[in-house]
């Protein structure tokens, strides 16, 4: 509280009983135990009320509470046990750091107070008016600054402040993936807007000011340069339009790629002519193996569990007994560490359910780094091997992917930087930005065209694929301009709006897994789930029927389902990975899947509902028709799985009574098959929403500025 005389701690937040305590029935209403733990309800965090398991996140859920009731006045919950967002702030920015600290999942929120004041110092040198909210704002800092005085001395990091880092590049778009070479003088890396698998060129540097030199020239997708022991070469993988993952190699000093390996990817060596890299085993299960340089003498060293997981970077500790892996299922999962003679399934390292991109250890093997998702955003944390606490050593607006550590474990090698995007409208009228703030993806527009509804990115990263990015749901009005919120207290991942626009079918994140809801849009009445609907990307299919994809025995499906819940079946008994659209006339779905059961590459397949032979579409990407079925588009992207703006959409007129244009045997094999096909119009965005007439869409675009930094190591 604040007082005359200064601040006062009045609570000590997560308390625990050392004895019985005998209290009146009256007191009941008023506080709640769980598990011996007590709380005022109305400031309790969501996993506190469940009698979960807390830690001093749940602190930081009661402190933006207690936020929010100063700047506004209202109580976040009157209600005690309702965990429904409230309404927001007036002030954005504060709006910003008050929903971060009232996120439902834990992992979502703020993860210490250092990373709240750091957010509210900014938003207090902010220019701006006395009103209620600044002076909140400076009343909030002064209390996180206590609590981080009080609380923080229990961590033992003290990261690198950011006038520590050097900068190592300064290109104007975005680099990733760095690599540093055996001797720590050259530095290697991909050009390219994604951090994953990405359209771009591997690049070599000399340290610490040489010039930036390109080494590839192609438009194959690549990923994780990594030098080879003696320092002469850089092998990296590609990724194919049928998802075929391989190695190649370049030389240093001169000489064009070369194909090395097929079925292997993000591969590292693990001693002089041994090598350690991830293989699918079928479809898209991706497991790591050992092998020779030859690929002889295969072992495998870690299977995934389930058969929809991928396996995809590996790093071998310096004394050659553990793996430390980053793995995915349809999003990214926390980073991982089994044994090397694969003799278990080892354990979760790194930040309490974080997605994790990439790892590494210091040389000594004593520390394992982590890029983990954590609050929304990607930074760098550390972990002691292999007891000890997470630790967190960037924070900030800005992002940190991809982890190269010196040799003398004194500094690391990233990439840090920002992206942006908005959703615009094409129309006769010419272009117009619909979104005012955020990461805006995923635009819509109503059948009657009046109406353009979008995704807002909760927090500032994107996990892997358009299926596992929790955001919220908006709608713009497009005659008044007005927006609004159209799902309050939905993590949204997918969505599809009915033909008459009067519903919205979605699937949401509820602690860590996807269900599908149904839902008016215009919020007459609250949302209610499909009983028997746990999967994602739905739509809508014939009256009464909706369509989504799920995992089934390790596997994953489309299915249909009748909208009580009744008569769940699968739509093809084919492997369908993502359920990627369904024709306005409910007659054909698109999928990622095998083509046949021969046929184990990964293509855009459209299937008819109503069984018959599936056409191969080919080369990867989001296909979409315009709502009167004249018109058909496929959207290819340069960032891999990650929802990206980066790419182009082609959009061709279908043939009367054709529901696919003229498809070549075997589906489109180069985006220049597609840009052959007769009266082709290419829209420079690879998130575009076809409208009622050929000249109106909907599109996002971004931009990503990342570059490389060398930062100090406590």
């Amino acid at each position: 509280m604040v007082t005359h005389g200064g601040v006062k701690l009045l609570d000590f937040g997560l308390a625990k009983f050392a004895a019985p305590v005998e209290s009146p029935a009256t007191q009941a209403e008023t506080v709640i135990a769980t598990q011996a733990m007590l709380g005022t309800p109305a400031y309790m965090a969501p996993e506190q009320l469940l009698g979960g398991t807390v830690d001093a996140r749940a602190d930081l859920f009661c402190f933006g509470a207690v936020l929010y009731e100063m700047a506004s006045g209202q109580r976040a919950f009157p209600r005690r046990l309702d965990r429904t967002p409230p309404p927001p702030l007036k002030n954005s920015r504060l709006q910003r750091i008050v929903a971060k600290l009232l996120e439902s999942d834990p992992g979502n929120r703020y993860q210490s107070v250092s990373e709240v004041l750091s957010d509210l110092e900014r938003l207090r040198q902010a220019p701006a008016s006395r009103t209620r909210w600044t002076v909140a704002a400076l009343a909030a800092a002064a209390v996180a600054a206590v609590c981080l005085v009080l609380f923080w001395p229990r961590a033992s990091v003290k990261p690198a402040a950011r006038s520590e880092w050097v900068q190592l590049t300064n290109f104007p778009d975005s680099v990733s993936q760095p690599a540093l070479s055996p001797d720590g003088k050259m530095l290697a890396f991909v050009r390219g807007i994604g951090t994953f698998y990405t359209k771009g060129q591997v690049y070599l540097k000399r340290l610490p000011d040489g010039q930036p030199i390109r080494l590839t020239d192609d438009d194959l997708m690549k990923m994780g340069p990594v030098f080879s022991p003696d320092g002469s070469r850089i092998a990296y993988t590609t990724v194919s339009n049928d998802f075929q993952w391989d190695t190649w190699t370049v030389p240093l000093h001169g000489g064009a790629p070369q194909h090395w390996l097929t079925n292997a990817s993000g591969l590292v060596w693990a001693g002089l002519g041994r090598l350690l890299f991830s293989q699918i085993e079928t479809g898209i299960h991706m497991a790591v193996v050992t092998a020779t340089e030859s690929g002889a003498q295969s072992r495998v060293v870690y299977t995934p569990p389930h058969a929809s997981h991928m396996a995809h970077r590996s790093y071998l500790s310096p004394d050659g007994k553990s793996v430390l892996l980053v793995e995915m299922n349809h999003g990214w999962l926390p980073c991982r560490v089994v044994p090397f003679d694969g003799s278990s399934l080892g354990r979760e390292f790194g930040p309490p359910s974080a997605p994790c991109t990439n790892a590494a250890w210091s040389p000594d093997g004593n520390w394992m780094y982590f890029s983990a998702l954590t609050g929304g955003s990607y930074h760098i944390w550390r972990q002691r091997f292999p007891d000890g606490r997470p630790e967190q050593l960037t924070s900030g607006p800005a992002e940190e992917e991809g982890i190269a550590v010196a040799s003398d474990g004194r500094s690391l090698i990233t990439a840090s930087g920002i992206r942006e995007r908005t959703v615009s409208l094409h129309d006769a009228r010419g272009d117009r930005q619909i979104s005012v703030e955020g990461y805006a993806f995923g635009p819509s527009l109503s059948p009657d065209g009046k109406k353009l509804y979008y995704q807002l990115l909760k927090g500032t990263s994107l996990w892997a694929g358009r299926a596992s990015n929790p955001s919220e749901l908006w709608v713009t009005d497009l005659d008044s301009g007005r927006n609004q919120r159209v799902l309050p207290g939905f993590e949204v991942t997918s969505y599809n709006i009915s033909a008459d626009g009067r519903r919205v079918v979605f699937s949401a994140l509820d602690s860590g897994n996807t269900h599908v809801w149904l839902a008016p849009t215009d919020g007459s009445s609250p949302p209610r789930p499909i009983p028997n609907a746990d999967g994602f990307t739905p739509f809508f299919g014939p009256p009464g029927e909706v369509f989504f994809c799920a995992d089934e025995s390790d596997y994953k499906f489309a299915f249909r389902i009748r909208e009580d819940g009744a008569e769940r079946r699968k739509l093809t008994a084919a492997q369908v990975y993502d359920l990627g659209e369904v024709s306005p006339d409910r007659q054909w779905f698109v999928g990622g899947s095998p083509y046949t059961s021969q046929d184990a590459t990964l293509a855009a397949v459209a299937y008819p509902v109503s069984g018959g032979v599936p056409v191969r579409l080919g080369i990867g990407g989001d296909i979409r028709w315009s709502p009167d079925m004249k018109y058909w588009s496929v959207s290819v992207g340069t960032a891999g799985m990650e929802t990206s703006t980066a790419g182009k959409t082609y959009v061709v007129r279908l043939p009367p009574g054709q529901a696919l244009p003229n498809i070549p045997p075997g589906g489109f094999h180069s985006e220049a098959d597609i840009a052959a096909l007769p009266g082709v119009k290419i829209i420079d965005s690879a998130d575009v929403s076809l409208g009622i007439t050929p000249d109106t869409y909907a599109y996002s675009v971004g931009a990503t500025r990342r570059n490389l930094y060398r930062i100090p190591l406590p």
